[in-house]
Formats: C-alpha cells, structure tokens, sequence
C-alpha cells in the first residue's frame, strides 16, 4: 500500500471517529439533560507495582466507556474533540464518567471560551463555566467532583499537576546555581565595562525603587486608574487574527480566579500609543545605563519594543532569544520573577532548533512550567543556566543574544523595553541584514540623516552570531 493510500485511510478513519463522536453526543443531548458540572484530578499510584496491578481494570473500564475510541491515545481524543461544539460537549459529558472527564478538559472549553467570547468574559473559576454562563449570571450550585475509579490518563494527570502543583519548590534557587550580579551604586561607566561590552547579564537594585511607578502601579491603584481600559494580552483572538484585549478589571479577575497550567499573560507593546492608558510612561524612566538607543530613529517604522507586563503565578514566557538580538531591560514593580539564561551559542536543554540553509532558525520552547518539571532536574552539571530571582525594585539587564526564559513566582507587574547601543549595535546590523531588508535599509538611512558619525558596520555576517 502506497503512502497515499495508507494517509487516505487514516484521514478516512478520522473522519469516521468524529462523525461517531457528533452521532454520540446528539443522542446524548436527545435524552439527557445537563445538570451540572466535574473536575477530575486523577492520582498517579505510589509505585510501578501497583500501576501493574490495576492495569488491567482500567483496560476494562477504558473499553467499557470509550467503545470504538478506546484504542485511541488520550491525545487524539482530544484533539477529535476540539472539533465539537459547547452542546456537544456537554451532551458527551452525560454519556458516561470517562467521556465526562475528556469533555470537561479545561483546555478544550478554555478555547471555546475565547473562540465564542474573545476578550469580553468575566472568569467564574473555571472554562467551562466561563463560556456556559453570562457575564452576570451567578454560579448556580457549588462545585461537584465525580469520583472516576480505576481510569487513569497520563496527559490528563499531567495537566492537573502543571496547573496546580506549588510554586514553592521553584521559590529558591538550589545550592550551586550560578547567579546573576546584583549591583547597587553602579556607575554608567562601570556597566558598560563590566557588563555591557562583556555581553553579560546584571540586576541593578537602586533605580525602579525611585520611580512614581511604585507606589502608583498597584492593583488597587491601576484598578482605579484603568480599570474599564482594555489591555493587550498573549492570547490569540481567533477571529481578529491578532492578540486579544481584554479589559484590566476583567484581567485581574481572571488572574485571581484561574488554575491555567498557562495563564493568558497581559503583555502590552501598545499601551503607549492609546490615550487612555499612555499616561503610564509619566510613572518611570529608562535608567540611565540604558538610554542611547539607536532604534529610536526609526521613530514610526520602529516594531514593537515597550511593554507593560502584569502576570498571575505560573504564566511567564518560554525560553526565547529578543527579536534582532536586541540587548532588553526589565523591570519588576511588584512580586517575584525567576528568570533562567543562556548565552546565545548554547541552546537551552528542552529547545527544539531547526536551522535553514541561510543560517536562520526556528526555535520550539517549552512552557515554563514544563520545562521546570520535564527538563529542569534532568540537566547536567556542564549544562547549568544562569538562574536569578528578581524582586521587586529590581531591572535586570539581558545582553544581546542571551537565551531567557520566566516564570512568575506570585502576581507581577512589570515594564520592559528592548534596545540597540554602541556595544550590540554590530550585532543588531547583522540581524536585520539576515531577517528584514527593508527595515535594514531604513535604519540605515536614519542613522545616516541623525547620527553620520556612527558608520555601518561592514563585515556584519562575522559581527553576528549565525551559523
């Protein structure tokens, strides 16, 4: 059998599952009705032994409950089931105990929510009550847990554990992490000597503690200020094809209330722009060590390089590298931020790289909740990052190139800006060379027009860091 045929087949038999999967749930619906709603939390056994011993009764009862989808691995089955509708998922959440536990997944009806909803929800703890109920309609009944013995699915243990395991044992640094430099009273002149020319990272403790943004950028007082203002989130708007927005007040009820294994994070690159919120520039200022910045000449046709941060624990960002090597800052007005680097030359252990033959690569990361549980214990002691936790008061300095990934400890609110100066700006020319000729060009016609004593670099392939 041809590759063809074989590919025909298996598209043939999906088709067929999920044509059961709707014929299933309509007779569901036919002669049930909803009546409430489960969370499952299955338990991983204490011992390879007793796994043995109850696999055959969760064979039998997989069997039982799933019919024809038994033979199916779990994530298959919710992928199928990512094609249904809220109706048909709750019909199917009525066929039986293990085909609730797949049509309650909070994953599934978290992407309903959004797809049905964009960003105009009140969160009511969890997905599917979120897109089942309106804004203003009450939660009807306490939660009800339908006990499911002897079924157990690793995927879905896996995501009840992200989303609910403590942040404690990531809340310190182990014994024996290299760190990153904290420096107070640190001169302009010593940061570009000891860290800015040698690409390496600093956390500079005495400068965000002096802002108006720390006393002004509480909850409470953000509230206040732009509680009815839409913000900017990582979330994708299905339908916009762009990130959703979601309005602050609703934000923060999301970030109390939820138990994402990744929360949708508000991560702003616009709020200057909008009249409503741009105010907020007025409550800080780019230290010192970070003022000259070339990029600034391309004024309009500059991308996106300032961002407003407000996170709930858990939700951060998965390792990446800042966009044409920029050098960034960061800086945290409140709660705690666990920060994990790499030099760009070393790829982090858990990063998936595929390199073209320009030299261009594309990186696939891990969440940071993963990549602490699946990668972090399993690396090796020639492999260790550089690891910080960053209060609040705190900027971090991450050098061109460096590897970083985030994860917030407790809820955050922090500012960052991305920039080019003397020290990385070869690096930043031979990136835009590789990645963007037109803005390339323009940036060199900027620079030329506003600044003619800086001259483009003119080996920039050996000044960059490809392949």
């Amino acid at each position: 059998m041809s590759i063809e045929d074989q590919m025909a087949n298996q598209n043939n038999r999906m088709t067929e599952l999920t044509q059961k999967l709707h014929v299933l749930s309509n007779n569901s619906a036919n002669t049930q009705s909803t009546n409430g709603e489960s969370s499952h939390q299955s338990q991983s056994s204490n011992s390879s032994q007793k796994r043995n011993k109850k696999k055959k009764n969760e064979d039998d009862i997989r069997t039982r409950d799933l019919g024809p989808f038994h033979v199916l691995p779990d994530t298959l089955i919710l992928y199928l089931f990512k094609s249904l509708d809220e109706e048909q998922l709750c019909a199917l959440a009525l066929v039986n105990k293990v085909f609730n536990v797949f049509a309650t997944d909070e994953e599934l009806w978290k992407t309903l929510c959004i797809k049905k909803k964009r960003g105009h929800f009140l969160f009511k703890g969890t997905w599917k009550r979120t897109t089942l109920l309106g804004r203003d309609q009450i939660k009807p009944f306490p939660y009800k847990k339908i006990e499911v013995d002897g079924f157990y699915s690793r995927i879905l243990y896996k995501r009840w554990y992200r989303s609910t395991v403590p942040l404690t044992q990531w809340s310190t640094l182990p014994p024996g992490t290299p760190t990153v430099d904290r420096r107070s009273n640190l001169s302009l002149k010593e940061f570009i000597e000891e860290y800015d020319k040698k690409n390496k990272p600093v956390i500079i403790t005495d400068v965000v503690t002096k802002w108006k943004a720390m006393k002004e950028w509480t909850k409470e007082n953000l509230l206040k200020r732009f509680g009815t203002k839409k913000f900017k989130t990582d979330e994708v708007d299905f339908y916009a094809k762009e990130k959703l927005y979601m309005v602050l007040s609703d934000y923060f009820e999301y970030a109390n209330l939820n138990q994402d294994e990744d929360p949708i994070y508000l991560f702003d690159d616009r709020f200057n722009e909008r009249e409503e919120v741009k105010e907020l520039l007025n409550d800080y200022e780019v230290p010192i060590y970070f003022k000259e910045d070339y990029l600034q000449y391309l004024e309009d046709e500059r991308p996106p390089f300032r961002w407003i941060v407000v996170g709930p624990p858990r939700s951060g960002s998965p390792f990446h590298v800042d966009p044409y090597r920029t050098a960034a800052w960061n800086a945290l007005i409140s709660g705690r931020k666990r920060w994990t680097l790499y030099p760009y030359e070393k790829f982090p252990p858990g990063v998936d790289v595929d390199w073209d033959e320009d030299g261009n690569f594309d990186s696939d990361s891990p969440e940071p909740m993963k990549w602490f549980i699946n990668d972090y214990p399993h690396i090796k002691p020639n492999e260790l990052p550089l690891e910080c936790i960053l209060e609040a008061g705190e900027v971090i300095f991450i050098p061109s190139g460096w590897w970083h990934q985030v994860l917030n400890l407790t809820e955050t609110i922090a500012v960052t800006q991305n920039f080019c100066n003397a020290q990385n700006f070869d690096i930043v020319c031979a990136e835009l060379e590789f990645d963007d000729d037109d803005m390339c060009e323009d940036f060199r016609d900027k620079l030329a027009e506003n600044r003619p004593e800086i001259k483009w670099p003119t080996n920039t392939v050996k000044s960059g860091f490809r392949k």
